[in-house]
């Protein structure tokens, strides 16, 4: 990632806010935006993994389809 950073306005429920300054006073994390990222991060992680999951799974399928397919050739 590079140092270069853009500021991205969000909304967020109060209830939400309320939980990330709770975590911020327990020092899970040094500010919101410090939380913020560590979510950013986490979202794009699980969407890249489920798109590598699903690819799996289709590639996986599609070999199963074919090998099947040879042995009702045989």
């Amino acid at each position: 990632m590079s140092s270069d950073r853009q500021s991205v306005p969000v909304s967020l429920p109060s209830e939400l806010v309320e939980r990330l300054d709770r975590l911020v006073k327990d020092g899970v994390f040094g500010s919101r935006s410090e939380a913020l990222r560590y979510g950013a991060r986490l979202v794009v992680r699980e969407e890249h993994l489920e798109r590598l999951h699903e690819q799996a799974d289709s590639e996986a399928r599609k070999d199963v389809e074919e090998r099947l397919d040879r042995k009702r050739v045989s």
